[in-house]
């Protein structure tokens, strides 16, 4: 699932971000995964709610093709302006710490349990296609 948020800038879209995970994570599945997307912008920010990575990742390729962040120089740097923070559960977070390392606690708290962010970064990766060029 996506939602868009429109709230202003990073810190306000945040807090609506929170209130959202708050009221809909209750009851919800434990494979229930968060993530908020930022987008600064001139001609506005963009802020994004995804439940699903698959989800996040076709809309990411989705937005870079729409974006037309193909017309660079570095297809690798092109969504660095994009900003992708994952929820992760408190017991995840010990558990893995390796994995999560730098994660920064938050203030919500889902079903009795503290949930911490991790920054993602964006991996554009461009793909060679070999082929006898023969129609």
């Amino acid at each position: 699932m996506v939602r868009s948020l429109d709230w202003g800038g990073l810190k306000s879209n945040w807090e609506a971000f929170k209130e959202f995970v708050q009221r809909e994570g209750k009851g919800t599945s434990i494979l229930t995964e968060y993530y908020f997307v930022f987008r600064e912008d001139d001609c506005g920010d963009e802020a994004y709610i995804f439940t699903t990575h698959s989800d996040l990742d076709d809309w990411l390729s989705e937005m870079f093709w729409q974006w037309e962040r193909y017309d660079t120089r570095n297809v690798e740097e092109s969504m660095e302006d994009v900003f992708v923070w994952k929820l992760i559960s408190e017991s995840d977070f010990k558990r893995l710490d390796t994995l999560y390392k730098g994660a920064r606690e938050t203030s919500i708290e889902i079903n009795g349990e503290r949930y911490y962010r991790k920054l993602i970064k964006v991996s554009v990766e461009p793909t060679v296609v070999v082929s006898t060029n023969f129609y």
